[in-house]
């Protein structure tokens, strides 16, 4: 692979993270729901390979609801709304179009898996909106940098001394190494970077790097298990030097809620 191309995707990748982390909740809102419809599409192709294909009319509105219900006000915050109503109206509408119930399973899946679980960034994003200090800027850009740094630093010790295979039935690359120097950097940065930035103590901070590490390469795992059923190498080729765009954020997926409820449960505030 080549290393500079990839850098280089991966550098114009986070300015337009930072950028967007900059500007507010309302723009970090339209990438998130962008992120989370392309990478359904993603979604989609890789699930029409392996098995089942979702239908296009429940996954991506779907998906683009749940991804924007933080910022709508009509909508709780917990967003049984919109899946209650997704599940619902779904149900009635694959009924009435004679879609399978496997398809409407696929695509409610697909759905809470990209739309729902990234809208968390959101969340994050809001924690303290009324602050003026730009702290959900700087809590959202703390969970995404402690995930950039876990997976950089577990990319280079794996590919400079990774010996032991790690879940190889799904990730041949993946070594215990690289997993172990990832979750290390991870943690040495959340405890570092913290308290600096949104004011989180260091044994809080190592927690939620921990925390995102497991997550991270458990959502990276995921995605790998559904390109293994789909026997491809990318979920696309949208990104030179990466892949898919749902290669680059899997391992952000399942970070967002974790964080989230995470702080949620050590009464951070």
């Amino acid at each position: 692979m080549n290393l500079t191309l990839r850098i280089g995707s991966a550098a114009v990748l986070l300015a337009i993270v930072t950028g967007v982390l900059w500007a507010g909740s309302g723009w970090l809102t339209a990438l998130v729901t962008v992120g989370a419809l392309v990478s359904a599409w993603e979604y989609s192709r890789l699930m029409g390979r392996a098995a089942v294909a979702p239908p296009a009319w429940l996954l991506f509105p779907l998906t683009a609801w749940l991804a924007m219900a933080f910022e709508i006000p009509a909508v709780p915050h917990d967003a049984f709304a919109p899946i209650t109503a997704g599940v619902v109206v779904g149900l009635l509408l694959a009924v009435a179009l004679r879609t399978s119930i496997l398809q409407w399973a696929v695509a409610v899946g697909g759905a809470l898996y990209l739309g729902y679980l990234l809208s968390y960034y959101v969340a994050l994003y809001r924690w303290r909106l009324a602050d003026t200090g730009h702290f959900g800027m700087k809590l959202a850009a703390l969970v995404v940098l402690t995930v950039v740094v876990g997976d950089s630093v577990a990319y280079f010790i794996g590919s400079a001394f990774g010996r032991h295979r790690f879940f190889e039935s799904l990730s041949p690359r993946k070594s215990i190494e690289g997993a172990v120097a990832g979750a290390l950097g991870s943690v040495g940065f959340a405890a570092g970077v913290g308290l600096a930035l949104v004011g989180l103590a260091p044994p809080a901070g190592a927690g939620l790097g921990l925390l995102v590490a497991v997550a991270a390469q458990g959502g990276d795992l995921v995605e790998s298990a559904l390109k293994r059923q789909a026997h491809v190498k990318d979920s696309s080729n949208l990104i030179p030097g990466h892949g898919g765009l749902l290669d680059r954020v899997d391992s952000l997926v399942l970070v967002g809620p974790v964080v989230y409820s995470y702080l949620k449960l050590i009464a951070f505030s």
